[in-house]
C-alpha cells in the first residue's frame, strides 16, 4: 500500500537509505521536470484564456529553473495536443517567459484530454525530450482544466501512474473537478476554482506542490507489511556494475523485504550474490540465522563498475556454488528455491542454457531489469514472463515494492533433480499447458536462396525450442514449396524436440523461380492436418500454420487462405523480401498474424513477438450453445448505410446453428442512449430471428454514448431476465459496430462485460476512434477497422467471426 505524505527532507533521507550511505548526487537535489498541460479548448474561452495563461506565467516566474534545476515543458490542447516546448527546449526563465506570454487560444468545441495525457508520457518524459527520470529526478505534471474531457482519459491515466508522474490539477469549475481527481496522484493534489476570474490567483497555492517535489519533501513513502510465509531459499543475484545509487535502492529494498520475512534455518533463508564480468558470494544462504546479522552484512555491499555482465555465468555460479546442502541449501528437502535477478545490463555471455539447468532442477526464476537490460533476456531466465519486472529506476523497487515481493514470498514449487523433465507446479503463476499441431511451410524458391536459408532455419529453431515438443503435447510439421509443394516430415514423424531441431537443421532449398502458395495452402490441408498424418484436429487440438515466403505468389492464395480459416488452422504469414506485405494480412487468420521484415536476417528476432499468439490460442468444443448479442450503431450518421449493417449481421449468423437450445440472438441500437430491438429470448427460430433483422431500422440520434450502451448490455441484454446463459457456462459474444466516436468513456464499461466473462468484438467503420474500438475489444485481435460500410461483410472478416462463434478462442490472440 502507498501513502502520500509532506515530509522533511532529513526525514525522507532516512527513509530512503541507510544512514551511513553516501548522499544522492546534487543532481538529484531541488531538481524536478515540470510539465504544463494547458486546456485551450472552448471551455476556457477566448475571453478568459489569458486568465489561464497567466496563471502558467506565475507559476514560472516563482521556481528555480534552470538545467540542472527545474525543467520545464507546456502543452495546449482541444481536439488535440500541441507542444508548445520540451523539457530540454529552454535552459532559462526569461526565454520561457517570452513563449508563454505569446500562446494564441487554440479554441474549438472538443477537449480531448486523454489524448493530451498519452502524449505527455509519449513524447516529453523521456529522456529525448529533455526527461532525467532516469537519472532519478522526479517528473510532475500540472494540468489546467475547465471542462469535461471529451474522449476517454483512462489509458493517459494508467501511463501517468506507471511513469510514477506527481500530477496535480487546477480545475475551473464544477465540471472539471472530479475527473481532475482521478487523474491526480492525491485527490488534495487538485485545487479548484469556481470562477475563471479567480484562477490567476492559485499560483501561490500551486508552487509550494513543484517545489515539495522538486526539494523531495513530497514523496510516495511504502509500507512493507510483514508476512506470514512457509519455508523457502532466496538467492539475491545483483548485477554490481550498476551505480552506487542504484545498489543503494536494491540493498534497501532487501533490507526491507528481510525486516517482512521470518528469517531462520528453519524458515527463511536469503543468500546475496553479486556479477560483473565474474560472479562472487556476498552471503551465502546459511551464513545468518538472524535479521540482525544478514541486515549487517548487506551493508557491505558495494557497487563494482564495469563495461559488461555475464549473467550467464552468475546463473551457473549460484546453481553449482550457492544451491548446495554444503552452502545452506535445502533443495533436496523440497523447499522452494527462489533466485531474483536485477541488472541494467544485456549479458554478454548465453543465459538460454544456464537458466534452463536452473529451471531443470525445480529453481524458480524472477528477473527485474533497468535500463540497459534486455526484457527478451530476462524472459528467457524467469519461469514465466509475468515474473520479469521493467523498471526505469530501481528506486521504484521501493516506491512500489508488492509486484516482486508478492512472488517472492508465495511462489512455490517441486524441486526435485531425480525427475528434471516434470513441469514445475507454481501456486501464483498459471503456467499454460500447450497442446497444438504446428506446420511450417517453408518458400523453398530461389526468392529466398540459400544465403538466407540460415536465418529460416533459427527462426523455426527458435520457436521448437521454445514449445514442449512431444506426441502428447507439441506436434511438429514441416514441408517446403516453389512450384510444387513438399513434404519432409509429418505431425506423427518425431517425437523428440532434439529429432524436430536435427531434421530443421538439415533442411535443404529446392529452388526454383515459381511460387505457388495457394496450392501450398491446398496440400497442406489435404494432406498435413488429416489424422493419419498426426494432426489431432477431431480432438479438438489447435491446428496452427506458420507460413514463411519471400516473394508474393503466383496463383489464388485469398480463396484458399479462407478455406484454411474455415478448416479451423490458425496461420501466421511470415514474410522478408519481395513478398507483398498485403499478401501475408490476406494469408494470415487475421491480419495481426502477418509479419514482415526487409531482411530474413531479422526473422529470429520475430521468435518472442510470436510467441505469446501461437501458444495461447485454445479452440473449445463446449457444445453448441452460444448466447450472441449484437450492439449497433442506429444514430443519425448510419441512416443512409444501415442496410450493410443489416445485411452484415445476417451474414454472421447464417451459419449459425440459430435456435432456442442452442445459439441465441440478441440485437440492440445505440446513439444517445441504448435501445434494445428483440432479446436473447424474444425468439426461438432462425427464421424469427432472421425476419426480425430485415424489418430493423435506425432508431436516430444526434451523438454517440458507447459506454453507456455497454452497460446496459451488461446489465439487461446480458442477463439471465433476458435469456443469457451465462450461469449455465454457455459461451457470451457481443459484437459491437459503430461509425463514430463515442462521447463518453468506453473503458470501464467494457472491462466489466470481459470480468462477467463475456468476449466482446469492436466493429469501427469511418469516423470510429480505433483506440476506443481497441479498448471495447477482447483483445487487440478482436478489434477491426473498416474505411466503408460497404467493406463489412468481407469474406476474411466474416471468416473471423464463424471460427469464433463456432468455435470458441477462451484464450487472446
Amino acid at each position: 500500500m502507498s501513502k502520500m505524505r509532506l515530509l522533511p527532507l532529513c526525514i525522507l533521507l532516512g527513509a530512503l537509505f541507510f544512514s551511513h550511505l553516501p548522499k544522492l548526487d546534487a543532481q538529484d537535489q531541488d531538481s524536478a521536470d515540470l510539465v504544463l498541460l494547458i486546456d485551450g479548448s472552448e471551455n476556457v474561452g477566448a475571453a478568459n484564456f489569458p486568465l489561464v495563461r497567466d496563471l502558467a506565467l506565475r507559476v514560472i516566474e516563482g521556481l528555480d529553473v534552470g538545467r540542472d534545476m527545474i525543467r520545464v515543458a507546456l502543452v495546449l490542447y482541444g481536439a488535440d495536443p500541441e507542444i508548445k516546448f520540451y523539457l530540454n527546449s529552454y535552459d532559462n526563465k526569461a526565454d520561457i517567459r517570452n513563449v508563454v506570454q505569446g500562446l494564441k487560444f487554440l479554441g474549438g468545441d472538443d477537449s480531448n484530454l486523454g489524448a493530451a495525457l498519452e502524449q505527455v508520457t509519449e513524447s516529453l518524459l523521456g529522456p529525448e525530450a529533455g526527461g532525467r527520470a532516469e537519472e532519478g529526478v522526479p517528473q510532475a505534471l500540472v494540468i489546467i482544466s475547465a471542462g469535461q474531457s471529451t474522449d476517454d482519459i483512462s489509458e493517459g491515466e494508467r501511463a501517468l501512474k506507471q511513469a510514477n508522474v506527481f500530477t496535480f490539477g487546477v480545475a475551473v469549475g464544477e465540471s472539471a473537478s472530479a475527473q481532475l481527481q482521478a487523474v491526480a496522484t492525491e485527490k488534495s493534489f487538485v485545487l479548484s476554482a469556481p470562477d475563471v476570474r479567480m484562477v490567476t490567483g492559485m499560483g501561490d497555492q500551486l508552487l509550494p506542490y513543484i517545489k515539495g517535489v522538486a526539494q523531495r519533501t513530497i514523496v510516495i513513502e511504502t509500507e512493507f507489511t510483514a508476512l506470514a510465509v512457509s519455508k523457502r531459499d532466496i538467492i539475491f543475484l545483483i548485477d554490481s556494475s550498476m551505480g552506487s545509487t542504484s545498489i543503494n535502492a536494491v540493498r534497501e529494498f532487501i533490507r526491507k523485504f528481510i525486516d517482512t520475512m521470518p528469517i531462520g534455518t528453519e524458515e527463511v533463508q536469503i543468500g546475496v550474490a553479486m556479477f560483473s564480468n565474474t560472479p562472487s558470494v556476498e552471503i551465502d544462504l546459511n551464513s545468518f540465522d538472524s535479521k540482525k546479522g544478514l541486515i549487517s552484512a548487506l551493508g557491505r555491499i558495494k557497487p563494482k563498475p564495469s563495461p559488461d555482465v555475464n549473467i550467464g555465468a552468475a546463473l551457473d555460479f549460484v546453481r553449482t556454488n550457492m544451491l548446495t546442502s554444503g552452502k545452506g541449501s535445502r533443495i533436496q528437502e523440497a523447499v522452494p528455491q527462489l533466485v531474483l535477478l536485477i541488472t541494467s545490463k544485456k549479458s554478454r555471455d548465453s543465459v538460454q542454457q544456464p537458466a534452463e539447468a536452473l529451471q531443470r532442477e525445480g529453481v524458480l526464476t524472477l528477473a527485474v531489469g533497468s535500463k540497459a537490460a534486455d526484457e527478451a533476456e530476462l524472459k528467457q531466465i524467469a519461469i514465466d514472463e509475468k515474473l520479469v519486472f521493467m523498471l526505469k529506476d530501481l528506486r521504484l523497487l521501493l516506491r512500489n515494492p508488492k509486484p516482486i515481493i508478492s512472488p517472492l514470498s508465495t511462489l512455490s514449487g517441486v524441486s526435485n533433480p531425480e525427475t528434471p523433465t516434470e513441469p514445475i507446479e507454481i501456486t501464483t503463476v498459471q503456467t499454460q499447458r500447450v497442446i497444438r499441431d504446428i506446420v511450417f511451410l517453408v518458400d523453398g524458391s530461389n526468392y529466398v536462396g540459400n544465403a538466407n536459408l540460415p536465418s529460416v532455419r533459427e527462426f523455426m529453431s527458435g520457436i521448437v525450442t521454445r514449445l514442449d515438443v512431444r506426441p502428447e503435447r507439441v506436434r511438429i510439421g514441416l514441408m517446403q514449396f516453389a512450384d510444387r509443394p513438399k513434404t519432409e516430415f509429418y505431425l506423427n514423424s518425431h517425437t523428440t524436440k532434439q529429432d524436430v531441431l536435427a531434421n530443421i537443421a538439415q533442411l535443404r532449398l529446392m529452388g526454383g523461380n515459381v511460387v505457388r502458395t495457394g496450392a501450398a495452402l491446398q496440400y497442406a490441408i489435404a494432406n498435413h492436418f488429416q489424422a493419419s498424418a498426426g494432426s489431432r484436429r477431431n480432438q479438438g487440438v489447435q491446428q496452427v500454420l506458420i507460413l514463411i515466403t519471400g516473394a508474393s505468389s503466383q496463383d489464388e492464395v485469398k480463396r484458399v487462405a479462407d478455406q484454411v480459416a474455415l478448416a479451423g488452422v490458425l496461420t501466421f504469414a511470415v514474410g522478408a523480401g519481395q513478398v507483398a506485405e498485403n499478401e501475408l494480412r490476406t494469408v494470415a487468420f487475421v491480419p495481426n498474424l502477418a509479419y514482415y521484415e526487409q531482411s530474413f536476417a531479422a526473422l529470429p528476432s520475430l521468435v518472442e513477438r510470436i510467441m505469446t499468439p501461437l501458444i495461447t490460442v485454445v479452440i473449445s468444443t463446449s457444445g453448441g450453445e452460444r448466447d450472441v448479442a449484437f450492439l449497433i450503431d442506429g444514430s443519425d450518421d448510419v441512416r443512409r448505410d444501415f442496410g450493410y449493417i443489416r445485411d452484415f449481421i445476417i451474414k454472421v449468423i447464417e451459419p449459425l446453428d440459430v435456435s432456442f437450445d442452442k445459439v441465441r440472438v440478441a440485437v440492440a441500437q445505440h446513439s444517445d442512449r441504448a435501445t434494445p430491438s428483440f432479446y436473447l429470448n424474444t425468439y426461438k427460430t432462425k427464421e424469427e430471428v432472421l425476419r426480425a433483422l430485415r424489418g430493423l431500422t435506425p432508431v436516430g440520434g444526434r451523438s454517440l454514448n458507447t459506454g453507456i450502451a455497454l452497460k446496459f448490455m451488461k446489465d439487461t441484454v446480458l442477463s439471465s431476465n433476458y435469456g443469457s446463459r451465462a450461469a449455465q457456462n454457455v459461451p457470451q459474444f457481443l459484437i459491437v459496430l459503430t461509425g463514430g466516436k463515442s462521447r463518453d468513456s468506453v473503458k470501464e464499461p467494457a472491462n466489466a462485460l470481459k470480468t462477467e466473462g463475456v468476449v466482446p468484438f469492436g466493429v469501427g467503420v469511418k469516423n470510429a476512434d480505433p483506440k476506443q474500438i481497441e479498448a471495447i475489444s477482447h483483445n487487440p485481435s478482436f478489434a477491426f477497422n473498416v474505411k466503408e460500410f460497404s467493406q463489412l461483410s468481407t469474406q476474411k472478416m466474416l471468416c473471423f467471426y464463424w471460427m469464433v462463434l463456432m468455435f470458441p478462442k477462451m484464450a487472446s490472440l
